[in-house]
Parts: C-alpha cells; sequence; structure tokens
C-alpha cells in the first residue's frame, strides 16, 4: 500500500511544486535577475552617482529649488519605478516592467544632468570657445560656411531643424518599441548608453563651458534671421541666466541642456541609430534620419565641428562598456531556479521514483 501511495504522491505534488518553482523563476528573472541584470544595475548606478553631483553642485552654490516642479518630477519617477518593481517582481510583466524602467531611468538620468549642466556654470569656468574654433581650423572644418549655405537653403535648413529637433522623440518612441519587441537587452543598452552620455557630456561641460559657434563667430542679424528660429542661439539665455545671474531658480518644468562639448545630439544619434540594428525594416530609416541630425548639430545646434567627434568617440566607450555588461551574465547557483533545474529535478525525481518501486514490485 506505501509503494502504491508513494508515486501517486510524487506524481500528485511534481506539477504543484513545479509551478511554484516557474513563479519564483518569473519573479526572480523579472527584477534585477534576469539577462540583463548588469546593465540595469549598472544604469541605476550611473543614475544615483548623476544625482549625487547634481545635488552637490545645489548644495555648493546655495542655488534654490522650485519644490512644487520637484514634487511633480519625483511623483512621476516614482510612478514609473513603482510598476518598474511591481510588475517585474511580482506581477510578471516584462514588457511593461522594462519600459517603465527604461524611462524611469531615462528621466532621472536626464533631469539630473540638466542640474548639473545648468548649475554647473556657476563655477565660472573659463570658457573654452577659442580652442575649439581653433581645432576646427586646424583640422579645416568650416563652421561659417556650412552655416552661410544653411542659411542660403531654407527647405534644407526647416529639414534639419526638425530633425534636430525630433531627436528625443525617436528615442522616446524606440524605447517603447523595443520593449513591446520583448529586444530587453538591446532595449537596456540603449538606455544605459543615454544615461552614460548625458551625464558625462553635462559633467564636461561643468570644467570645459562652451557658448557655442553662433555666440563666439558673432553672426550677423541678417544670417539669423534666415535661419529657422532659435538655431544655434536658443541655449544661451538659460547658459546666461545660470551663469551671470544673480539668484538663478532651478525648475524641473523648464531643464535644459546647455552642454557645447562634446556633441550629446551627436551621441543621441548615434545610439538611436545602434539601437535599431537587427531591425531590417527600420534601419535604414534610422540611419537616414539621424545622419541629417548629427549634420544639424553644426547649423541648428550651434556646434563647433571638433564637438560632433568628440561626441561620437564619448558614445563609443559608452556603448563599449554597455555591451560588454549586456554580455555579462553572474553564474547561477546550482539548484537555483534560474539553473532550470527546479522543475527537471521534480520531473527527474518522480520518474526515479516509479522505476524503482516498479523495480521492487517485480
Amino acid at each position: 500500500m506505501e509503494l502504491q501511495r508513494e508515486p501517486r504522491v510524487a506524481t500528485a505534488a511534481a506539477p504543484l511544486l513545479a509551478r511554484l518553482g516557474e513563479l519564483r523563476k518569473v519573479r526572480l528573472t523579472s527584477f534585477l535577475s534576469r539577462q540583463q541584470a548588469a546593465l540595469e544595475a549598472g544604469t541605476w548606478l550611473v543614475c544615483i552617482l548623476a544625482a549625487i553631483f547634481a545635488a552637490f553642485l545645489i548644495r555648493r552654490f546655495a542655488i534654490f529649488v522650485d519644490y512644487a516642479s520637484l514634487l511633480v518630477a519625483l511623483a512621476v519617477l516614482g510612478f514609473l519605478l513603482a510598476v518598474y518593481v511591481v510588475y517585474g517582481r511580482w506581477r510578471a510583466s516584462p514588457r511593461l516592467s522594462n519600459l517603465c524602467g527604461a524611462l524611469a531611468a531615462m528621466t532621472w538620468s536626464a533631469a539630473m544632468a540638466g542640474i548639473s549642466s545648468l548649475v554647473g556654470l556657476r563655477y565660472h569656468a573659463r570658457l573654452i570657445d577659442v580652442e575649439l574654433a581653433e581645432w576646427d581650423q586646424a583640422v579645416r572644418l568650416d563652421v561659417q560656411t556650412v552655416i552661410a549655405w544653411a542659411a542660403d537653403h531654407p527647405f534644407w535648413s526647416s529639414l534639419l531643424a526638425f530633425s534636430y529637433d525630433s531627436s528625443f522623440s525617436l528615442l522616446l518612441a524606440l524605447t517603447v518599441l523595443l520593449a513591446f519587441m520583448r529586444r530587453f537587452d538591446q532595449l537596456w543598452v540603449l538606455v544605459f548608453v543615454f544615461a552614460a552620455t548625458i551625464v558625462v557630456s553635462t559633467s564636461i561641460s561643468v570644467v570645459w563651458p562652451a557658448k557655442g559657434a553662433f555666440a563666439f563667430y558673432d553672426y550677423p542679424v541678417s544670417l539669423l534671421e534666415r535661419l529657422p528660429h532659435g538655431a544655434g542661439i536658443y541655449h544661451l539665455q538659460k547658459f546666461d541666466y545660470f551663469r551671470n545671474g544673480a539668484s538663478p531658480v532651478v525648475s524641473f518644468a523648464s531643464l535644459q541642456g546647455v552642454v557645447t562639448f562634446p556633441s550629446f545630439h551627436c551621441c543621441l544619434a548615434l545610439m538611436t541609430i545602434f539601437g535599431t540594428w537587427g531591425l531590417r525594416w527600420l534601419f535604414p530609416i534610422s540611419l537616414s534620419w539621424n545622419a541629417l541630425v548629427i549634420i544639424s548639430t553644426v547649423p541648428i545646434g550651434g556646434h563647433y565641428a571638433i564637438d560632433l567627434p568628440a561626441g561620437a568617440l564619448l558614445w563609443l566607450f559608452a556603448t563599449v562598456a554597455g555591451v560588454a555588461l549586456a554580455k555579462f551574465h553572474p553564474p547561477t547557483p546550482c539548484g537555483s531556479p534560474d539553473s532550470g533545474t527546479v522543475k527537471d529535478n521534480f520531473k527527474a525525481y518522480g520518474g526515479r521514483s516509479r522505476a524503482a518501486i516498479q523495480a521492487s514490485a517485480r
């Protein structure tokens, strides 16, 4: 009788125990123990370091913060993080969890980078516009000729302005697409590169600030009027407000990067191109459109030509680091749910028990 009860118990318990193992595996693999765990950890580390640096700058220069906008920003970030955790650890919705986690990391890093670039101007570090212009001349990159050409071709200058302004919207759309397609490794490489490049570029601008080519060359009003509104000078008001203002106020409702060197828009275009790698129908479109974004950084963004290779180099370093983190998978302890042995062990246990019982019965 005992021999007959044992296989029945093992047979009945195996599916239940296997299901529990599967549920535990889902909970672990969907919240910082999935394949992109190192990428996510690296991204959150960048966000935390950026927040520490931004807080240091605010405290160092006694900058007043608009607390109403701060509370709204914290509420949005808190909501995204809550969905990321809840639907990653308990509700098991990988698409929603990864999407909200990605949006939270991008929002967090962008906000801290914006604060750093603005408040960092209070250091009054020496402007490096002269050096940037000299580098352009040394490699024979004539920015002024590019600006004059754009002013003489209104259709192309308008197209370049539209492409320049579309950069962040395209990145947001790509983030949603990668999450929907379950390309989570590719998604988190994109998020890590975004966070790393925007934080590093704004940190560099604290030490090596520049007003931009338009301010340095002091183009005449007649030329500026033939370019799209704000081309090359859209950041100057905010730049002067934080660098020379008596008591500037940081508002999360109007954060704006004022980085000239290196070009973050160049980083943005390259990471968007790289993020569509492997999507046959989208990659050619992304490549073509973001080529326009890169070109637009000079006549619309007000960059020096040398800012572009500097931005490309920064993107390359961040991408290499992101890909390396994506390939890093911590060793899984033997017998843990992630090793895939929980369900198999119960099945094997049940099979061996039945075989042993049948053999003993003979």
